[in-house]
């Protein structure tokens, strides 16, 4: 390890705080998210200039030497790690549990304490959360002039209630650039989140190269018609560079390759595994629905043995790139009727003398977990897997149907460890209004009447964001947070630490942080709201007027949600859109109406062909505007009053539209 030398300033610098006011309490409190175990502050500071160097065993320096890199582009501080004396000092403590951490600021010095990488990654970035919070323009107002340049003086105890905290990403329904995946690692690592789940193949996109194989990426990355979004997937040497990045954050990265269903992007590449081979086209997500073929045969055969070799080289592939213990294969959504009428799918269904379709993936479910566990491994699957109980104690579920509660009890009856990631709660392509904020940190993945040795059971829990309708960076961080970090919040801090209110003041101060972060996060008018529940009766709308519109219905979903002046409720029709198809608000008497602007949806289910219209007589209408990729519209009227405003369907879409509100001013 090269060696620093570090000036002897740490006894004038003591010396120095101890004639000024800094022998008193600098702050009364520490906004940290998540919220730590335990926090007291005592008088004094650590003079912030002074942080110049950290010592540390060799098998933490890359975890220290990317807080200072962290922190220098904060601060401009320029931090040496070593392994002599030094201001901030790292000391394994074996008798630290996993992930847990102590952190003491003193006056010239600062030492953290932890038995593992993501324990000290968690020190750090507590420290660097404190740093933050009292440091910078964004501090001005909250943290007075004395503390400027100080750390407080304080000690804390902290660690994580659950050890499994994660995020998944969807990396086939729309690419992410190891730089984009970087960026997500640093901003979720920042509010301790510890696994990133990649979502690595689907019917739009088979993104893991291999050697072996290489037809999995020329024809699994493929698109006739969109040659710009062609040819992007992730190279082993790329992959096992992003596995050392996401360390030196304490992320551990759970690869998916999502078998036996979800497959057409495999078959285009390996028809031969199909049922009934012939041709396959991979899809992006931006080719319409009724130009997508043989989307019903999207499930590899399972009667083929030449399916389970094929799944043994994935395996031994992702056992090469990635570290963790876990490797998920998937196992959700997988019709049978392909499988019914295939004669090799059904002699293994007579030979094994299976009683219902579900069971042939039942029999590819075993077959991979006792592959994985030969590698050493285990294998995690979607909540599937488990409804015929072909998952067993060594494997492990991602629970994700609904509100999961149906599927955690079942897993847990039956000794399976689970990661609870439900739709309600947990699913981030969801708008805000159908997953707030609120609903995430209100949610809990322990039920109220688990006994311990059930709770024992859920390892923790995860955000997911499926990409369908998400196609930048600054979307998907848009859809994350602050929704993150309300679950970050819920799978690191004791339920009794946790208060909305609390949460609600720490996460608006956090704005600013999130700033300098880069982060592009969602500022909700609605923050403080719960989840949207429509009601059988119709609201009021927030103007005399009657709605007209020829979209089928998804009652209680009413019109009127999407003109009540409110928008955390919405307008969510009962079938997918096409050039027909109109939503009309129109009004009792003319109304002064400069502009228009329609909020079609935050999730996967908003407009994005149609134009946006307004009429002076109810008769005759305008263009004003269109709407855009992210479900927007908005225009100028051009006239003194207007008699009503409509929104015309101009192309076909796969979603149910969701209006969310439409403003007038």
């Amino acid at each position: 390890m090269k060696k620093s030398f570090v000036l002897p300033v740490l006894a004038l610098s003591a010396a120095f705080l101890s004639m000024t006011s800094c022998d008193k309490q600098l702050i009364d409190k520490v906004d940290l998210i998540p919220q730590a175990q335990s926090v007291s502050i005592g008088k004094g500071g650590f003079l912030l200039k002074e942080l110049a160097g950290i010592k540390c065993p060799q098998n933490w320096t890359e975890i220290a030497q990317r807080f200072a890199d962290d922190v220098k582009e904060f601060t401009g501080n320029s931090i040496s790690v070593s392994d002599i004396d030094a201001p901030l000092i790292l000391q394994q403590n074996d008798k630290l549990t996993p992930g847990a951490y102590s952190l003491n600021i003193e006056k010239g010095r600062i030492t953290i304490q932890a038995s593992d990488n993501n324990g000290i990654s968690n020190g750090l970035t507590t420290l660097r959360q404190i740093i933050m919070t009292t440091q910078g323009e964004n501090a001005e107002s909250e943290v007075s002039k004395e503390v400027k340049g100080k750390l407080p003086v304080l000690t804390i105890e902290d660690q994580p209630r659950f050890g499994y905290r994660g995020l998944m990403i969807d990396c086939s329904r729309h690419f992410w650039s190891v730089d984009e995946l970087k960026e997500t690692i640093r901003q979720m690592a920042f509010f301790k989140l510890n696994y990133l789940h990649l979502h690595l193949t689907d019917n739009n996109g088979w993104r893991l190269a291999m050697e072996k194989y290489p037809e999995l990426t020329e024809a699994g990355t493929f698109y006739k018609d969109f040659p710009e979004l062609s040819g992007r997937y992730y190279s082993k040497s790329e992959l096992k560079d992003l596995v050392k990045y996401a360390a030196a954050y304490g992320v551990e990265i759970i690869p998916e390759v999502d078998l036996p269903g979800h497959s057409t992007a495999l078959l285009a590449a390996m028809p031969q595994l199909s049922c009934n081979g012939g041709k396959f086209e991979a899809y992006p997500e931006e080719q319409p629905l009724n130009e997508r073929k043989r989307g019903n045969e999207n499930m590899i055969c399972i009667g083929n043995p030449e399916s389970l070799k094929f799944t043994e080289d994935i395996i031994n592939e992702l056992v090469d790139i990635f570290p963790s213990k876990y490797i998920h294969l998937g196992g959700d959504e997988v019709p049978t009727n392909i499988w019914q009428k295939c004669p090799k799918c059904q002699s293994l269904f007579k030979k094994e003398g299976m009683k219902e379709p579900g069971e042939i993936q039942d029999y590819y479910t075993r077959k991979v977990s006792e592959i994985v566990r030969s590698k050493g491994k285990t294998m995690i699957g979607w909540d599937e897997i488990n409804e015929r109980h072909a998952a067993t104690k060594d494997d492990v579920l991602t629970v994700w149907r609904d509100n999961g509660i149906k599927q955690q009890k079942e897993a847990v009856e039956r000794g399976i460890k689970v990661i609870m990631c439900p739709q309600h709660g947990c699913y981030y392509d969801w708008g805000y209004a159908g997953n707030s904020t609120r609903k995430v940190y209100e949610w809990d993945p322990v039920p109220a009447d688990f006994t311990a040795d059930e709770a024992a059971l859920v390892l923790g829990g995860q955000g997911a964001l499926w990409t369908e309708r998400i196609a930048t960076q600054d979307r998907v961080e848009w859809m994350l947070y602050p929704r993150l970090t309300a679950l970050a919040e819920v799978l690191w801090t004791k339920p009794e630490l946790r208060n909305w209110d609390d949460f609600y003041s720490r996460i608006t101060g956090y704005y600013p942080i999130m700033k300098e972060l880069g982060i592009n996060f969602y500022e909700d008018d609605a923050l403080n709201e719960k989840e949207f529940v429509p009601t059988d009766e119709k609201p009021a709308l927030i103007r005399p007027a009657s709605i007209d519109t020829n979209i089928p219905l998804n009652p209680p979903y009413h019109p009127e949600y999407a003109f009540d002046g409110k928008t955390n409720s919405f307008f969510w029709g009962g079938t997918s859109i096409g050039p027909k198809h109109y939503f009309k608000i129109v009004f009792t008497e003319p109304a002064p109406v400069s502009s228009v602007e329609v909020i079609t949806g935050d999730s996967k289910d908003y407009i994005t062909m149609a134009d946006l219209l307004v009429s002076e007589d109810g008769n005759e209408f305008k263009k004003i505007g269109e709407f855009n990729s992210l479900g927007e519209a908005k225009g100028e009227t051009g006239c003194e009053r207007i008699k009503a405003v409509m929104i015309q369907v101009t192309g076909q879409h796969t979603c149910w539209p969701i209006i969310k509100e439409i403003i007038l001013k």
